[in-house]
């Protein structure tokens, strides 16, 4: 490999210490504190705005309006009654919430008699009302996150193939309760499939231990990086409980309005103007609701690059100079303080990523009719704009940031080095192992999934429901399946995404109450499971990418290791590791001389005496020492010899991580 430029690379050092650093993207650093004293402003605004509408009775059992809500609406009726007092029999009496002050009938507070739920209510209500079960379902997802990654750090192998065990497992499960012979008969197919596909590609998974155990033991000689990120991570929680409570508070910022509907009688035809009162949310609540959810998304990215950061500081220390490494606090602090403009710089870019997403997905309602030969086509496309957004752009920005780390230069500085620096090593600048990628995704998948029907099950119980399908259930067999494998597609879809769901679900949630004229049990229960799960997804993303942060951190470690020519790098496990992943850049062989008087630098292995070796036309190799050698002639150097003054010969050593 040719010397590369110095101005086109960086050195093997991470800049950590306070005079060696300057803060960087100042203006984006000032942007992002703005809007996140504008998220906690807004927030507790509506806290403090709200006013409970309903409370359980006495008994604990029914809901009736709230003693605050009461008297306002004792007065709002009273006028309602007396405008109505001119209009035909029948439809002299008051509507809305006026009809229960009336005749007390809980049905127009409720979906139905033994329902504990509001006729009206919304995912957020149902966490209004019972707090606890986002609150113990969240920090149980919590406590398996870390475990999962204590488990990580000591078995990954074995925990890779189990992942894919409990998949199969999982096939058959399905395929055992499913009542249709025929859905029966296809997933136990799968499962055979997919159980073959997995002892085809044993390989591959094997390879994607290797590196997550690689990625372990980095973690195990860091172990206060990884107090760091919880201490971290429990910020993101903070901010995480405070957005539940920010959204489910919002319902509750409203008010009692007078309303009125005009007719005419069905039996004489006398035309009347109908008086009643309704509960109506305030102007700003919507508008403070969707500002709370732009910010939570930048700040879930600001959280995932600031772990990125924190990771890069420490494993990069480590391999670069171990005798020389800060400490967690210092990480912590540099990230939050000088680099803080650089990774809300690198956060909002991922954000706006994740936006343009959102906008360029098709609803399934879009190829309905001839309009889909254009829709289909722009489908397609949409979906290839998605995937270069989601592996070119995101991947350079987290290289970006690394280089940032480690370098202390600003955003668009560290691209250009970036860009550079990645690009003679790996193809389009840019490398993942995707196999470890989809091992750690799908051990999340797995656990959210699990935590979603918890949610579904435990909301069921509450609420006196019986809203999560039984596939089995003999009675409605058929109808149950087809329910059930509905909300499990939606469920499914929206926690592969969580970062767009999360907001898809909470106007969807809007929506549905808008216009959607059921029972709230029959949707309110799967899709508020699924925002409780989704929350879950990402505590899950967040520490599984503890691992994916520093093998990525491990790749930026090679190529600039690569870039400074450091001994033993050709050698190392990682080198042979890393070669066999897709996008390596592979060089050719040295073109050495190989006329018939090529000589090589070689050790003589009868009396260790290093001297020139020389291979002639006819006869043997022939050993010359440096003296016999001629001024001038081509010498191939193979290997680095160190000789110490106790005479014994070793090869020179690597850096930490090789």
């Amino acid at each position: 490999m040719a010397p590369v430029n110095p101005d086109d690379t960086i050195p093997t050092k991470v800049k950590f210490k306070d005079n060696e650093r300057r803060f960087t993207d100042v203006s984006c650093a000032g942007l992002f504190l703005l809007a996140l004293t504008l998220f906690f402003c807004l927030g507790f605004a509506l806290v403090g705005s709200s006013v409970p509408v309903f409370e359980f009775g006495e008994d604990g059992v029914g809901l009736k309006l709230s003693d605050e809500r009461m008297a306002e609406a004792e007065e709002c009726c009273a006028n309602a009654k007396t405008a109505n007092m001119g209009n035909p029999e029948y439809y002299d009496s008051a509507t809305g919430i006026c009809y229960y002050m009336e005749t007390g009938d809980r049905r127009h507070l409720t979906g139905s008699d033994d329902s504990d739920f509001p006729e009206d209510g919304n995912i957020f209500e149902a966490f209004t009302l019972s707090p606890e079960i986002p609150a113990t379902l969240i920090s149980g997802a919590m406590a398996i996150a870390v475990g999962w990654v204590v488990l990580l750090r000591a078995f990954a192998t074995p925990i890779v193939f189990a992942t894919e065990f409990l998949k199969i497992v999982c096939f058959i499960y399905i395929a055992s309760k499913t009542p249709d012979p025929t859905s029966k008969i296809i997933f136990f197919v799968v499962a055979f499939l997919y159980a073959c596909f997995v002892v085809w590609k044993r390989e591959r998974l094997q390879f994607a231990g290797k590196i997550i155990s690689h990625s372990a033991l980095a973690l195990q000689k860091n172990p206060s990086m990884f107090m760091g990120l919880l201490c971290v991570k429990a910020f993101y929680i903070l901010e995480a409980y405070c957005f539940i409570l920010f959204m489910s508070k919002s319902v509750e910022v409203q008010g009692i309005e007078s309303i009125s509907y005009a007719g005419i009688t069905y039996d004489t035809n006398v035309p009347y103007v109908q008086h009643g009162c309704e509960f109506k949310e305030a102007a700003w609540a919507g508008m403070a609701r969707n500002i709370i959810m732009f910010i939570w998304g930048w700040s879930v990215m600001f959280f995932t690059q600031a772990r990125l950061s924190i990771v890069a500081y420490m494993i990069g220390s480590w391999h670069f100079h171990p005798q020389d490494m800060p400490s967690a606090g210092q990480a912590i602090k540099m990230t939050m303080t000088k680099g803080l403009g650089t990774v809300s710089f690198s956060a909002i870019i991922l954000a706006i990523i994740q936006e343009i997403k959102k906008r360029l997905k098709f609803k399934w309602y879009h190829h309905c009719g001839p309009q889909c030969v254009v829709t289909a086509p722009m489908a397609v496309l949409a979906c290839l704009i998605s995937y270069l957004l989601e592996t070119c752009f995101k991947m350079l920005t987290k290289f970006t940031l690394i280089i940032h780390v480690f370098s202390g230069l600003n955003f668009l500085n560290s691209a250009k080095k970036c860009f550079k620096l990645m690009g003679r090593h790996f193809e389009g600048g840019f490398i993942t192992d995707y196999a470890s990628t989809t091992v750690l995704q799908l051990g999340c998948y797995i656990f959210s999934l699990g935590i979603t029907f918890a949610a579904w099950a435990w909301l069921d119980e509450t609420y006196n429901w019986d809203t999560l399908p039984d596939p089995t259930n003999d009675e409605n067999g058929t109808s149950n399946a087809i329910f059930f494998y509905i909300w499990l597609f939606y469920i499914c879809f929206n926690l592969y995404y969580p970062v767009l769901s999360i907001f898809g679900i909470i106007l969807l949630d809007i929506l549905l109450d808008q216009v959607l004229d059921v029972d709230r049990k029959y949707w309110v229960a799967p899709v508020a499971a699924t925002f409780v799960g989704i929350v879950s997804m990402l505590f899950f993303q967040y520490v599984a990418g503890i691992i994916l942060d520093t093998i990525d951190v491990c790749f930026v470690c090679y190529a600039v290791d690569k870039d400074n020519e450091v001994e033993g790098l050709a050698e190392s496990e990682f080198t042979i590791m890393i070669q066999e992943l897709p996008g390596y850049k592979k060089e050719p062989n040295p073109d050495f001389n190989t006329s018939p008087n090529t000589t090589l630098l070689v050790l003589n292995p009868n009396n260790g005496q290093m001297g020139a070796q020389q291979t002639g036309t006819g006869g043997a190799p022939q050993l010359l020492s440096f003296s016999q050698a001629a001024v001038g002639q081509p010498v191939a150097v193979v290997g680095q010899v160190v000789q110490p003054a106790g005479g014994q010969v070793q090869m020179g050593t690597a850096p930490n991580m090789y």
